[in-house]
């Protein structure tokens, strides 16, 4: 087993690296606003089978990572590691473009530190910058040409953290976790003059290239608790709150000239740099639980960010509050079933609406979708280790095409390992 462990580990530590800064999300014109496209699943596929809930139901066998507080429910050593992807079709009414992309969701090791106290590491995408925008309008001056606008966009930010939950009284946990946050973002805006009178001209353009890079800490404390209604029936209400932060910030940006092949010409023109912060506005999460403590799992989730305060890098206000509602379930018909390996499956599923922070043109975005999940275990379980493979497929939509906005489907895919480990266990030989 410590053998599988450390191979699986060093894989993902090689994954890391790539990881921090790629975009697991394909072509997003909203992503250009604010951070860009902000993760709403604070925990693993587990959670993304049913709809990103989960806040306050906890799983003995799965890495608790979405609330603070229910790491103490992992009394065993968990490892989990995950992928996320999307393929998605963009519309703005008149064209269609479809695109996609895939990447590592999450990495996460829990470790019980005492019978009351568990501790998690855990590394997974914060945000997404993944977009390029072209718009071409009439040259008034000159009606033989036209002026090609391009907007595009990419990088991202990553969340690295470090939980604990405790228990100090029956049913009652809380938790807080530390995360550092890191990543860069780079944006660019380009013109480009078409004219058929001038040789050589359109092959040109001008280049505004901003690269910001953020690190700072962010705070988070949770809170659960779980009491038994009646035999076989237990409710679980908990939550989580994240403290509003002055994110630092380093923005350097300078001109240059590039071929239609993205050639340089020249390059750094007239380079600058500047330090400043952006405001990360307060948000907080509610969840409650019904389960009847070996099978099923019914969740409803709440959630919602003051995205109003948030400034960016030049003290503006972009964006607008959101809110998410997501309900979800899982069942496992028979976990210690012999004779039946689909028995021994976990069944998940969810449905989530809400609102984005992005406004635009005085309309809020919308999005929308459904999810469905498993829960596969792998392998044959001992009382020192437990191996399980996780998926989850969901379907969305967001926005729409009229007044000037763009649509969006999506098609969500997501898949992780969980290994479950006994660790520090005196074998006797006798």
């Amino acid at each position: 087993m410590y053998k599988t462990l450390r191979v699986l580990i060093g894989l993902a530590l090689l994954c890391v690296a790539p990881a921090a800064q790629a975009q697991y999300i394909g072509n997003t014109p909203y992503s250009r606003y604010g951070l860009g496209e902000i993760n709403t699943n604070p925990g693993n596929a587990r959670n993304a089978g049913m709809a990103g809930a989960g806040i306050s139901a906890a799983n003995s066998y799965q890495a608790n990572i979405s609330n603070p507080a229910l790491l103490y429910y992992n009394s065993i050593t968990v490892f989990d590691m995950g992928i996320r992807g999307q393929v998605k079709t963009i519309s703005n009414g008149e064209q269609t473009q479809r695109d996609g992309n895939a990447n590592l969701a999450n990495l996460s090791l829990v470790v019980p530190i005492s019978k009351r106290w568990s501790s998690a590491l855990s590394l997974r995408p914060y945000s997404d910058v993944s977009y390029e925008i072209n718009a071409v309008m009439p040259l008034q001056a000159n009606p033989r040409a036209r002026v090609v606008q391009g907007y595009k966009g990419e990088g991202g930010l990553s969340e690295l953290s470090f939980g604990n939950g405790v228990r100090i009284a029956k049913g009652l946990t809380v938790g807080a976790s530390a995360s550092y946050i890191f990543g860069t973002i780079t944006k660019e805006a380009s013109s480009l003059i078409q004219d058929d009178s001038l040789s050589g001209l359109s092959t040109e353009r001008v280049v505004y290239s901003e690269r910001t890079r953020y690190h700072d800490f962010l705070f988070k404390g949770g809170v659960n608790y779980r009491h038994e209604l009646k035999e076989k029936l237990f409710l679980s209400v908990g939550g989580t709150y994240s403290f509003e932060r002055q994110m630092n910030a380093n923005r350097r940006n300078s001109y240059e000239r590039r071929t239609i092949y993205d050639g340089i010409i020249d390059e750094n023109i007239m380079p600058d740099s500047a330090d400043g912060k952006v405001l990360v506005p307060q948000s907080w999460q509610a969840g409650i639980a019904l389960d009847n403590g070996t099978n099923m799992t019914l969740v409803a989730d709440f959630s919602t960010q003051q995205w109003s305060k948030f400034r960016n890098f030049d003290g503006e206000q972009e964006l607008a509050d959101s809110y998410r509602l997501a309900v979800g379930g899982e069942f496992t018909p028979d976990a210690t079933a012999i004779g039946s390996y689909l028995q021994r499956i976990t069944y998940r599923g969810g449905l989530y609406y809400g609102k984005t922070p992005y406004e635009v043109n005085g309309t809020q975005v919308k999005d929308k979708g459904v999810t469905v999940g498993f829960t596969l275990p792998i392998g044959r379980s001992t009382i020192y280790d437990l191996y399980q493979l996780n998926a989850a497929l969901g379907y969305g939509q967001r926005g729409t095409t009229a007044n000037g906005l763009i649509a969006e489907r999506y098609f969500q895919f997501s898949a992780g390992i969980t290994i479950n480990s006994r660790w520090f266990i005196k074998r006797r030989i006798e």
